[in-house]
């Protein structure tokens, strides 16, 4: 195993930070909001039901949230080339969620990693990633906002 210098270890985690990949668009396709309503629990009529959407003031059958996910999941490249280090672990998710993702929408993601730095675990060193994706619509309005956070050990 290749050990690194600390001052190596914060030259690969600034290199990360900026755009990851190429923004991914995606639509909103109505099987897919049915499935996912299903999925966990959620029978709103808003996402079964236009006339119901309409009533409610949306534009059309709402997406529920949790579709971000197949996103998130799926369809976004994050590639982290970090040397040091064994695994990369999961910290935790924030949600930000502001226009609803409805059925017909073009959904685009863009990935950015926005911070990077070296901290100091109980083992050792330990590389802390904050990512952010950001999910808008074909209308440019934002719809939700992803904030990941990962650790390098």
């Amino acid at each position: 195993m290749t050990e690194f210098s600390q001052a190596e270890m914060e030259r690969q985690l600034a290199a990360l930070i900026g755009p990851v990949g190429e923004p991914v668009s995606m639509a909103v396709e109505l099987g897919a909001v049915r499935r996912m309503a299903v999925a966990v629990d959620d029978f709103d009529p808003i996402h079964y039901d236009e006339a119901a959407a309409h009533k409610r003031g949306f534009r059309g059958i709402v997406a529920p949230w949790p579709l971000l996910w197949s996103w998130f999941f799926n369809c976004t490249e994050y590639h982290l080339d970090i040397e040091f280090g064994k695994a990369t672990v999961h910290g935790q998710d924030e949600y930000e969620f502001r226009e609803p993702l409805i059925v017909g929408d073009v959904i685009t993601v863009t990935t950015t990693i926005m911070a990077a730095r070296l901290k100091q675990g109980r083992t050792g060193p330990l590389g802390q990633v904050e990512a952010e994706r950001r999910f808008t619509n074909q209308h440019g309005q934002l719809c939700a906002v992803l904030k990941t956070t990962l650790f390098r050990r």
